[in-house]
């Protein structure tokens, strides 16, 4: 079956992020059902018009977001009528709740009461399809598809079963991994009943590989996508740090209270990134005791006990330093571990040795410790993002 999203809205095509994509993808995938295609169009009557026809006539359900408002760019009520020929009817009913135009309903169709803003939305059958319509912003949006939308599409399609499996690796290239995980995916999967898609995204230093597994029995489901789980395990082993809405910070910070185990941070170049990371855990409080932002040579001297001549003699950013700076971390907390980060973030302060994206690490414990550096790459922000996650890797890593 096929489904398609039509989102309406200048704004989106110039200056704004259209997170309702992901938000209907989610929801959908949660029933077995998936996006096939995705349409953004702006406050042209026109254009949604002829962008409407074209999903209508493509796909099984059509769900439209934006243009429900009572504002004069606010065009899709009327657009739909004229697509499908059914004229606009008022409605006393909601009336009651809002007023003007946002009163009408497409001929037909099924109101969604909108507890969260005036725009009401539309569920409108048409014979062995259905068009769906709602508000854009997303805190109406979501309200609607989990109230009345997923039951509808439940009820009307109660065949469908799938399962998504998301892994995530840290610190490779894409193409590595990509070759790595070839003998899974090339392999016949696909059966009777079953069908298996593979697929790969690299973001923010991270792999995801996915396998959505689809099928009208949710037991041979589950059964296959714990087979290719297996296999991909199999081949990737510890290079997987998580799975599903697992995030490095997650991971760490499970391993720690399962251990036991407390953790201090010192950072320079991270600005308090882990730290944040970190405490947007809920629970965390169980296993972080404290972190420095250690950003000058008299910071690290005062707070951290380095003594100025390892600064004048190796330089702030040098593993000796990253040594120093997670060692007394470590010392001055009393914490179990102790991770480090001091680096060159650039856009400038970079040297022909020590280049910006020059990123040096301390982790340690009380049975040791170890310094290692990286060479990152992209803007400012981008580098300090990858220094943030290779620090909370290394830690995973150190810990398992």
């Amino acid at each position: 079956m096929r489904i398609e999203l039509l989102c309406s809205g200048t704004e989106l095509l110039r200056d704004k992020v259209n997170s309702n994509t992901v938000l209907v993808a989610q929801r959908l995938s949660s029933l077995g059902l998936h996006l096939a295609q995705i349409t953004t169009v702006g406050d042209d009557a026109g254009d949604f018009e002829a962008a409407l026809a074209s999903c209508l006539r493509r796909s099984a359900v059509v769900l439209t977001s934006g243009g429900l408002g009572p504002t004069f760019d606010d065009l899709t009520r009327e657009c739909v009528s004229k697509v499908l020929k059914r004229p606009l009817l008022f409605s006393k009913k909601i009336l009651k709740q809002i007023g003007g135009r946002q009163a009408y309903l497409i001929r037909g169709a099924r109101p969604i009461l909108n507890r969260t803003g005036t725009a009401p939305g539309q569920i409108i059958p048409l014979g062995k399809k259905t068009l769906i319509l709602l508000p854009g912003p997303p805190r109406e949006l979501m309200p609607m598809m989990d109230s009345a939308v997923l039951p509808y599409l439940k009820k009307t399609y109660p065949h469908a079963s799938s399962k998504t499996l998301v892994l995530h690796v840290f610190g490779f290239p894409e193409s590595h991994i990509d070759e790595m995980i070839r003998p899974v995916v090339d392999r016949k999967w696909s059966q009777d009943g079953l069908t298996v898609t593979f697929g790969i995204l690299a973001h923010r230093s991270i792999i995801d590989v996915k396998a959505t597994v689809q099928g009208k029995s949710p037991s041979a489901v589950k059964t296959l996508s714990g087979k290719i789980r297996k296999s991909l395990y199999g081949i990737l082993g510890p290079k997987i740090y998580g799975e599903g809405e697992e995030t490095l910070e997650s991971v760490v910070g499970r391993m720690l209270k399962k251990k036991g185990k407390t953790l201090s941070l010192a950072e320079s170049c991270t600005g308090g990134l882990i730290a944040s990371k970190i405490t947007n855990v809920p629970g965390s409080s169980d296993y972080l005791l404290e972190g420095l932002v250690t950003y000058s040579n008299a910071a690290k001297t005062r707070l951290l006990g380095i003594k100025p001549d390892i600064l004048r003699r190796y330089g702030a950013v040098s593993e000796p330093t990253a040594l120093k700076m997670a060692r007394g971390a470590l010392t001055r907390s009393g914490s179990d571990w102790a991770v480090s980060v001091t680096g060159i973030a650039g856009p400038s302060g970079g040297t022909k040795e020590k280049p910006v994206g020059t990123v040096c690490f301390g982790i340690a414990s009380k049975k040791g410790a170890r310094a290692f550096t990286e060479k990152l790459f992209g803007d400012r922000n981008q580098i300090r993002e990858r220094a943030a996650l290779s620090a909370l890797d290394a830690l995973r890593r150190a810990i398992r």
